[in-house]
């Protein structure tokens, strides 16, 4: 059977003297080795699947937390996808569900296809947010507590969701500036709502009576990270104790067990009283045991 070279140019590879199946299969392995070049890194980031950028959606009737939460979504998807004018003002009407999207055109009369993004946001808002009680949220926020093994900063997040339609401002009476007061409301019902009473006390009877919001939950987590780490330790001491415990029962066990097998008394031990043999068995039996009655 003839041998087969390397079909590229000045390549001195050739096969053995092999079937012509197996000869292919060897081209086409040499080729694939050595001629077929490795892919750049430029050309493997280029392969690499990019995710699709997913548009924010908005219902009606929602509440100003999911209101500011959309917002923020929104221009995180113009910052990704960098549309502007009016690609910005359709992709906006696009983030509305069909309910919504419905509304908006019937109380516009038409299209908004031609209006600015703000005026398009405006007209969002007012269907897509309900009309809201703060002192009704002030009081809902009072009463949150933090779940059982929450982590504080997530319950920290979902008071400062509740606490965005609290509106925690007030106007300075000196230079009449809005003063937001929102960390200071947000310190004290955190504090009242921890789930774990030690860790609550501690807080309370702690010097520093004047701590910030993010030194209330640095506090909070540094405690509820030593609890945890305590809990594992006393859990490996119980399994200790417990594995101690098992194998002071096996000894014993083993020992009783190695008692019983021990063989019976020689019966050609010398009688105690009468010094003969064979009656050891029967020393209260012996004559001249005056012990017996």
């Amino acid at each position: 059977m003839p041998k087969y070279k390397c079909p590229f140019p000045e390549c001195t590879y050739e096969t053995a003297d092999v079937e012509d199946a197996l000869a292919a299969v060897l081209i086409s392995v040499h080729s694939n080795g050595t001629h077929v070049a490795a892919p750049t890194t430029s050309q493997h980031t280029n392969a690499a699947k990019i995710e699709r950028v997913k548009r924010p959606t908005i219902s009606a009737a929602g509440s100003s937390e999911e209101w500011t939460y959309f917002l923020t979504r929104w221009q995180e998807y113009v910052d990704a996808t960098q549309i502007t004018g009016k690609d910005k003002v359709l992709q906006l009407l696009e983030c509305c569900d069909d309910n919504l999207r419905k509304d908006i055109t019937r109380n516009a009369g038409g299209s908004l296809a031609n209006k600015t993004v703000e005026q398009v946001l405006e007209a969002v808002k007012k269907l897509a947010v309900r009309e809201e009680n703060a002192m009704v949220a002030r009081v809902q926020l009072s009463d949150m507590k933090q779940d059982r093994d929450e982590a504080i900063r997530n319950f920290g997040a979902r008071l400062r969701g509740q606490a965005s339609v609290c509106k925690f401002t007030t106007a300075c009476p000196s230079c009449n500036t809005a003063v937001n007061y929102t960390d200071n409301i947000l310190r004290d019902i955190l504090i009242k709502g921890l789930a774990d009473n030690e860790i609550q006390l501690d807080l309370l009877g702690d010097k520093n009576q004047d701590m910030s919001l993010e030194e209330v939950f640095q506090f909070v987590e540094a405690k509820e990270a030593g609890k945890r780490s305590a809990g594992r330790l006393l859990q490996s001491q119980g399994a200790e104790a417990i594995r101690s415990q098992y194998r002071k029962t096996r000894q014993e066990e083993v020992k009783q067990n190695t008692v019983r097998a021990d063989p019976p008394k020689d019966k050609n031990e010398l009688c105690s009283y009468c010094g003969q043999l064979e009656s050891a068995i029967f020393d209260s039996l012996c004559n001249l045991n005056t012990s017996t009655p």
